[in-house]
């Protein structure tokens, strides 16, 4: 079995026993296995993708991606949580530059989609932000940039590598959109299993999409 094949088992292994202790409301199980998300999809990616373009900045992303895992276990660590998370996505738009978003089109719905989409979740986090307006402001344009660039691939890779990236940076904006609405807004029913879900289906989306690209 393959290094790639065995960090994809791995992924959805550990994938599987973190939303499980969520479930079970087994923090023990849920802590132990969480840092290891990034591990095993690093691992998938790394045995994968050889000596692919963009590879230094995917790795890059999900290096920061176990950083913001970490940082965001703590109480402490909502900020340099967030912190490591908008580097993550500077890393992602990246790699989406270096495989099709350079010479791909976007088009002007999906910018207005994304637009509108972080007004909508500004307006409803305002009340509750007080002096993290500005820091959050700032990582909402850097998350859904990246949204934006992912959809710019469009015509410059394989259709089945830009759908996948494509819906992946969109499940990665829900994650983290509901981060925020829960902590700084109202509270959001099964809010961790949500984000953790929709956080586990993005990157899996976006890694395998981009092992996927093409410009054949």
């Amino acid at each position: 079995m393959g290094f790639n094949r065995t960090g994809l088992w791995a992924y959805i292994g550990v994938s599987t026993a973190v939303l499980t202790g969520i479930v079970l409301e087994n923090d023990a199980l849920y802590m132990a296995t969480k840092p290891l998300l990034m591990v095993s999809l690093l691992a998938y990616y790394w045995g994968a993708s050889g000596e692919m373009q963009g590879r230094k900045w995917v790795v890059l992303a999900l290096v920061f991606s176990w950083f913001g895992d970490a940082f965001l276990m703590a109480e402490w660590g909502f900020m340099p949580g967030l912190g490591s998370f908008l580097v993550a996505h500077l890393c992602f738009s990246k790699a989406y530059w270096m495989l099709g978003a350079e010479k791909g089109s976007v088009k002007p719905v999906d910018v207005v989609k994304f637009i509108v989409v972080g007004a909508g979740l500004m307006w409803v986090l305002f009340p509750g932000l007080g002096s993290m307006f500005i820091p959050v402001l700032i990582y909402a344009i850097v998350l859904l940039g990246m949204a934006v660039v992912a959809h710019k691939r469009r015509g410059a890779t394989s259709p089945l590598s830009f759908s996948l990236v494509a819906a992946g940076a969109v499940f990665f904006v829900m994650s983290d959109g509901l981060i925020a609405v829960n902590k700084f807004a109202y509270d959001v029913p099964f809010e961790r299993l949500l984000v953790m879900s929709t956080y586990i289906l993005a990157q899996y989306l976006i890694v395998t999409g981009l092992l996927k690209h093409s410009t054949d």
